[in-house]
C-alpha cells in the first residue's frame, strides 16, 4: 500500500525558557492510502496538535509532514490553502452546520465555495443521501434534527467534494452511546466503500474499534501502536481496552 502521508520527527512547543510545553515531542508517523486511524491519548496528549498540524491550522516547531508528493512545512499560504480545499474535509463535534441553509444546501456548500457545478455532481450528492440515510432530510433546517441527523450531515458534507483525507476531531463527543455507535459504524462503512482515508482523535475505546490501527499519545509521543489485522470489533475493543488503561 502506497503510504500517502508520512511525519517525521515533528515536535511542537509552546512558551519560552522554563514555561516551554511540549505538545507533540519527535513524533514519527506513516498512514496508508484508505487507511482508519485512531489516535488516542487523555487530554493535553497532543492528539489535536497533531491533527492541527496535519491539516496546517498549527505550524510545528521541526519537523516533516508530507501528504503524498506535497511538503506541508515548506509551502506557502496559498499552496496550503490549496492542499486544504482539495484534500482535506473535517467532521467536528460540533457540526458547524449553517442554521439558515437548508441540509441539501449545507452539503453542497463545498461544492458552491470551489466554484464547482452542482449538476454535475447531482449523482454523487444522491448516492450519498442515500448512504446516509438522510434523503428525507435534504428540505430541513439544522434546528429542525436531532444530535445525530446532525452529525449525518455534517458526515454527508465532509464526502461531497471528493477529499482525500476526512479528519475528524471527536465526532462522537456530542452523541449519546446509541447514536455514537451508529455514526463509527457509518464512517467504518464510508472508509471501506469510498477508500477514503480517515484520521479520527478520540478518548473513546467504543469509538475506535471502528478503525483500522489505533496510536495513543502520551506528553507528545506516540508509546503504543495497534493493527487490527483480522480481529472482530469486540476483539480489537479489549486490546484497545487493555493498551489504553
Amino acid at each position: 500500500m502506497m503510504k500517502q502521508l508520512i511525519v517525521t520527527g515533528l515536535t511542537k512547543t509552546f512558551g519560552q525558557g522554563d514555561n516551554i510545553v511540549h505538545a507533540l515531542l519527535d513524533v514519527n508517523l506513516s498512514v496508508e492510502k484508505g487507511e482508519f486511524l485512531a489516535i488516542m491519548g487523555a487530554s493535553g496528549s497532543g492528539k489535536t496538535t497533531l491533527l492541527n498540524c496535519i491539516s496546517t491550522i498549527d505550524k510545528p516547531t521541526s519537523g516533516e509532514i508530507r501528504f503524498e508528493d506535497f511538503d506541508i512545512i515548506h509551502a506557502k499560504e496559498n499552496e496550503l490553502a490549496d492542499y486544504r480545499a482539495k484534500n482535506i474535509s473535517y467532521i467536528f463535534q460540533a457540526y458547524n452546520l449553517v442554521e439558515t441553509l437548508t441540509v441539501y444546501e449545507n452539503i453542497v456548500l463545498p461544492l458552491q465555495i470551489q466554484g464547482k457545478n452542482i449538476k454535475k455532481h447531482q449523482d454523487k450528492i444522491e448516492e450519498i443521501l442515500d448512504k446516509l440515510a438522510i434523503q428525507n432530510l435534504k428540505d430541513k433546517f439544522p434546528n429542525q434534527l436531532s444530535g445525530g441527523q446532525r452529525q449525518r450531515v455534517a458526515t454527508a458534507r465532509a464526502l461531497i467534494d471528493d477529499s482525500k483525507l476526512i479528519i475528524a476531531d471527536e465526532p462522537t463527543g456530542a452523541l449519546d452511546s446509541a447514536n455514537s455507535e451508529k455514526l463509527m459504524a457509518l464512517l467504518q462503512e464510508i472508509n471501506k466503500s469510498f477508500g477514503i482515508t480517515i484520521l479520527l482523535v478520540t478518548h473513546d475505546p467504543a469509538a475506535a474499534k471502528y478503525s483500522s490501527r489505533m496510536v495513543l499519545l502520551s506528553d507528545g509521543k506516540i508509546m503504543d501502536d495497534l493493527e487490527r489485522n483480522s480481529l472482530s470489533n469486540e476483539q480489537y475493543l479489549q486490546e484497545i481496552y487493555s493498551r489504553t488503561r
